[in-house]
């Protein structure tokens, strides 16, 4: 294919709109980029390569440029970052020119495409007034995040129903409220509140999306639990909270005087709340507002009042529990696998329906039963039924969900899963190798995703047997015990940057690094050498800081250097521990920590 026959202006317009002046992420030295117009990129010569060099910043790349390399050693090593394994198939050489190829056209578009986004993003982050520091690190988490990949096939249809129809459902138990992927119900009353008003007020809702197999009656909640939660919560139908008003007295008159069933149970807002209860609707303080006189009340004492819904008056009984012309959007997969349809939500999400990495993860690979171990030993999901095989093993984290509680780390967004989760992907699996034998150095979400992606093609399939994730449970919850156990020996300058010589709480990195050194104690059975060498691992991570760069090769460096350096002080040598995890999980990552401490000291 001919240069010209390539489409090259939406590459010359993304890197100069990147170009222009701007404040910059807080992750190298660099406080300018020059700018340039997109008539100045010259795809004939190696002038695009360079114009690439100029707004680097914004690519949160890995790998270091100078200009004054030869442009095909810049060139080699911007493509094996952007698309491993393939870069010479990205660019050739004509008259000592780098000229780009197809794959490295598509390649390089889709990444200045990313960047202009997440630009625009955290612009718009530091004109709401958030400081640099945390606009950077929000632009770092968006970055971690993979680009989607459209999944094979769907089967799809799109239905509406009414109100009656979820509560129906819900009633019969045909809706599955919870499924393991799920993040808690977290909406306050408030929010609950607003989607009430809503609907009161006859406005359309998003979709409610469920998934549900041949011959299956039952529906899973995919996407649309908050939402659900609240009006079921609201109308008094929701299974679980229906299930809990039965256990108490007066139950008769749940239905007809909450407020009074509420007073003589002695019932707190968070009692109502926990216990998925009705709760009030929001008050009004313009007379003029239609719903004035619906108002700080609950669903029993307005079922017969008025609302208008798609040009008639009805009830507020027939809006929830008859027939009527208020219809909630719902897409239903058939036969569809889950983590499939939040392949589509990936899709969704990098276009603006914002879920985080780790609830993304957490449906994407929740049919592995290791995911759902990760839930129930970090406290993210607690419930028994979450992982029925530690269970029947013996194995209670109850004391663990404590200890990471008081690391800092509350249940939130499946941020202590993902802890747990980077810690073990990171002992257990190597990071690739560049061509020259360099390991590489993926973000968090890129290394936990192939982590389990491993598992889920059978390369790490020991981690599929239940005797193997027995012991990882066991493992963990010994780790984290000795982790607490041994609190003296943990710097408060190591565990959050040096900032304060009173800090409790902690950061991941360190957490990640002291955790993988007590994760290989534990595996050893040696956890008597950290009780017994407090002082001296105290003294060793006083001069443990945090890196201030957030990009991975410095988190990774750390990590490494961490781990390393406690089981050294600790007289653990590396060969050993290596030894010992490939012995334990069949595969060890020590020996590639090693390397990378080492070549982060030269």
């Amino acid at each position: 294919m001919h240069l010209e026959d390539l489409d090259l202006d939406q590459i010359a317009t993304l890197l100069s709109e990147l170009s222009q002046p701007s404040v910059l992420p807080k992750v190298d030295g660099r406080h300018h980029v020059r700018a340039f117009d997109a008539a100045d990129v010259d795809f004939c010569t190696s002038n695009w390569l360079y114009r690439v060099l100029d707004v680097m910043p914004w690519l949160n790349l890995d790998a270091s440029f100078d200009s004054q390399e030869l442009p095909k050693a810049v060139a080699f090593r911007l493509f094996d970052e952007l698309s491993p394994g393939k870069s010479e198939a990205s660019f050739q050489i004509n008259d000592t020119y780098v000229v780009i190829t197809a794959l490295g056209a598509q390649t390089l578009e889709d990444r200045l495409s990313r960047a202009v986004g997440h630009r625009s993003v955290f612009l718009q982050m530091l004109e709401d007034e958030l400081s640099i520091a945390a606009a950077t690190e929000a632009w770092i988490e968006a970055w971690n995040e993979a680009p989607a990949t459209e999944p094979l096939s769907i089967n799809a249809t799109v239905d509406k129903w009414r109100i009656q129809d979820f509560a129906g459902r819900a009633r019969s138990m045909q809706l599955d409220l919870n499924p393991t992927y799920q993040r808690d119900f977290v909406w306050s009353n408030a929010d609950s509140q607003t989607l009430i008003e809503s609907i009161l007020r006859g406005i359309p809702l998003p979709s409610i999306i469920l998934a549900r197999g041949s011959g299956n009656q039952r529906y899973q909640i995919v996407d649309g639990k908050q939402r659900l939660t609240a009006i079921l919560r609201f109308m008094g139908a929701h299974p679980e909270g229906l299930q809990n008003a039965k256990a108490m007295v007066d139950f008769n008159i749940f239905d007809t005087n909450f407020a009074q069933f509420a007073r003589r149970n002695n019932l707190r807002a968070t009692d109502i709340r926990e216990k998925y209860l009705p709760f009030k609707t929001k008050k009004y303080a313009d007379e003029n507002d239609p719903l004035t006189s619906l108002g700080g009340r609950y669903y029993c004492e307005i079922r017969d009042k008025s609302v208008r819904i798609a040009g008639e008056n009805i009830t507020v009984a027939d809006l929830f529990e008859r027939t009527c012309d208020y219809f909630i959007p719902v897409l239903i997969y058939r036969d569809t696998q889950v983590r499939d349809i939040h392949k589509v939500f990936r899709i969704y999400n990098q276009q603006g329906t914002k879920l985080n990495a780790e609830e993304i993860r957490n449906a994407v690979f929740n049919h592995l039963v290791i995911s759902r171990m990760m839930l129930f030993v970090s406290g993210d999901r607690p419930e028994p039924e979450i992982a029925p095989e530690l269970v029947s093993a013996g194995i209670d984290p109850t004391s663990t969900h404590e200890i990471i509680d008081a690391l800092g780390f509350r249940v939130n967004r499946f941020r202590r899963t993902k802890v747990l989760l980077w810690t073990v992907a990171t002992l257990i699996l190597k990071p690739t190798q560049a061509p020259d034998g360099v390991y590489r150095t993926p973000s968090t979400a890129s290394h936990i995703d192939e982590f389990l992606r491993a598992i889920e093609d059978g390369t790490l399939r020991q981690f599929r047997s239940r005797s193997t994730l027995e012991n990882l449970a066991r493992d963990l919850v010994g780790a984290l015990a000795l982790h607490q156990s041994s609190e003296a020996a943990w710097h408060p300058k190591f565990r959050r940057k040096g900032k304060s010589e009173m800090a409790s709480k902690w950061e991941e990195l360190p957490v990640v690094g002291s955790l993988i050194a007590c994760l290989v104690l534990t595996i050893t059975g040696q956890e008597q050498r950290l009780e017994e060498g407090i002082d001296a691992v105290r003294e060793l991570t006083s001069k443990m800081l945090g890196p201030q760069s957030t990009q991975n090769k410095t988190q990774w460096a750390h990590i490494a250097s961490s781990a390393t350096r406690i089981l050294e002080e600790l007289g653990i040598g590396l060969e050993d521990a290596h030894s010992a995890v490939l012995e334990r999980y069949g595969e060890s990552a020590i020996e590639a920590l090693a390397n990378i401490r080492k070549l982060s000291t030269n």
